[in-house]
């Protein structure tokens, strides 16, 4: 069983998450207002693929990093509870 720990600036969620899924709603829901400012400034289609494609990112092996905005650096860090 895994489960995954959101850290963004150096910062933890307070949660873990059950899923990689969970943990990156979780992170849309904590910037929703950055990244739908990022969408309504562009108008290319392009462009709002590319802003959610840095959010929607596949994920690791044992960590995956999100772009939201410069400034903002979130890593979802996979731990499962078979290795301790």
């Amino acid at each position: 069983m895994n489960f995954y720990i959101v850290v963004e600036n150096g910062e933890p969620y307070p949660d873990a998450y059950k899923t990689f899924a969970k943990a990156v709603a979780a992170v849309k829901e904590k910037n929703r207002e950055a990244i739908e400012d990022q969408i309504n400034e562009v108008r290319r289609l392009e462009d709002i693929e590319h802003i959610l494609a840095n959010v929607n990112t596949p994920e690791g092996t044992k960590q995956t990093h999100l772009y939201v905005e410069k400034g903002i650096n979130i890593t979802i860090y996979k731990f499962s509870l078979e290795s301790w």
